[in-house]
């Protein structure tokens, strides 16, 4: 079972995903935690579908940079340079971004 982040298509079906194991999750989580990063919030429960609007996402990007520069994990990092890229297509779109437990 995943966390899959996604951008879903016109049809409904996710388009583009990047997805997100319990382990490393919890890496994220703990990591945006001790930095004040509360954007991550949104996808704290693993088992529950979380949606963030178009108009939230530069918010999210901003906190995706600062965790990138912050953590030491080579994971993490890999990660959010994905996520990071997938919200930059998502805006490209004019879509928002899902986080859908799978």
């Amino acid at each position: 079972m995943s966390l899959d982040f996604a951008v879903l298509g016109q049809n409904g079906s996710p388009e583009r995903t990047v997805s997100l194991g319990v382990d490393l999750h919890h890496q994220l989580l703990t990591a945006a935690a001790a930095g004040g990063l509360t954007r991550f919030q949104d996808f704290a429960d693993y088992y529950r579908d979380a949606e963030v609007s178009i108009d939230d996402l530069p918010d999210l990007v901003e906190q995706i940079r600062a965790l990138h520069d912050k953590t030491g994990s080579a994971e993490l990092q890999r990660f959010l340079d994905d996520l990071g890229g997938l919200i930059t297509y998502a805006v490209n779109q004019r879509r928002a971004l899902h986080a859908i437990a799978d």
